[in-house]
């Protein structure tokens, strides 16, 4: 089923899971931080013996971690340019690590600081990648691509294109750069209404994406709870881990809070996998399906919630 406007009134349906997409991801976020660098699901109990169900106020000064930041201001710029614009995109997130970054990857923080320097958005990403072979798979791009799921969702060419365009300026590896293919090609699918989206997904990445990308994705239909890489030994923040997790919780979990609690709790690189499963999760139930209290503790609902109505009018008003 595909969700349409209709003439310039925007389908209610469609706009209630861009919403909750974009919220999805910052609730996401912001509930895993507290754990995300406790290592193992038994350290987290020991830290926090009544469980992670509420979200923790952020530092006073700094309202979002990395995760949703990068996300929120590459979904401003799609916004208000109506188009991607990789200079315009790593301006904004050069100045947001300058005045901010709090929680930014060393991968990011290296090609940030080239462009800082003069260097091109591309040219930053592939050399920054070169400078860290062994850690340029991270999951620091597809934490904040959803956004160009919404401003792009009729439009799958080009969704895929500005999805690895914008991971392409922190993290030129390709599993990262079709990892965020794969998040957004199933947050499209999910925003249209579509319960089978892993099919689509292997359709589109096949014959074009890496091959241990396509084979965790292919895995996820299938897989029990019990085999999903979370808190891998020295694999933290892999991205295909990332996106393989994502994935199982939006086909698996019937609750978005049930899901984003189950990842905050359960170790590994905590607020990133839920920031990506909560965006999943949030394009396939809505902004209905997060939780009130969350939606209260978070303070900037309102602003997210519109900024992805935004991106959903600009699609509009393109097509």
């Amino acid at each position: 089923m595909t969700v349409r406007s209709s003439g310039d009134a925007l389908d209610p349906l469609l706009l209630t899971r861009a919403r909750g997409a974009l919220l999805g991801l910052v609730v996401g976020n912001q509930l895993g931080v507290p754990t995300e660098r406790l290592g193992t699901a038994q350290a987290i109990r020991e830290a926090f013996p009544q469980g992670v169900r509420d979200l923790a106020p952020p530092p006073k000064g700094s309202p979002f971690d990395d995760d949703a930041a990068m996300a929120l201001l590459l979904a401003e710029s799609l916004a208000e340019l109506g188009d991607f614009d990789a200079n315009d995109v790593a301006r904004r997130w050069v100045k947001w690590m300058e005045m901010d970054g709090r929680g930014i990857g060393v991968l990011t923080q290296r090609a940030l600081r080239l462009i800082a320097r003069g260097a091109e958005p591309f040219d930053a990403g592939r050399s920054a990648r070169g400078a860290d072979p062994r850690g340029a798979a991270s999951n620091g791009a597809v934490m904040r691509c959803i956004p160009v799921a919404l401003r792009y969702h009729d439009n799958v060419d080009r969704l895929i294109r500005v999805s690895t365009q914008q991971a392409a300026i922190t993290h030129a590896d390709e599993r990262c750069t079709w990892g965020a293919v794969a998040v957004n090609l199933a947050g499209r699918e999910l925003l249209n209404g579509n319960p089978y989206f892993v099919e689509e997904v292997l359709h589109r990445l096949q014959g074009t994406a890496p091959r241990a990308l396509i084979e965790a994705i292919r895995r996820v239909p299938w897989e029990p709870e019990s085999d999903l890489p979370i808190a891998v030994r020295d694999e933290y923040g892999y991205v295909v881990h990332c996106v393989e997790i994502a994935f199982w919780c939006a086909v698996h979990r019937p609750s978005l809070e049930e899901a984003l609690v189950f990842l905050a709790e359960a170790g590994g690189d905590t607020d990133t996998n839920a920031a990506v499963a909560g965006a999943l999760l949030g394009a396939r139930d809505g902004e209905s399906g997060i939780p009130p209290r969350w939606l209260d503790q978070l303070g900037a609902a309102k602003g997210v919630a519109t900024l992805a109505e935004r991106l959903i009018a600009v699609a509009s008003r393109k097509s």
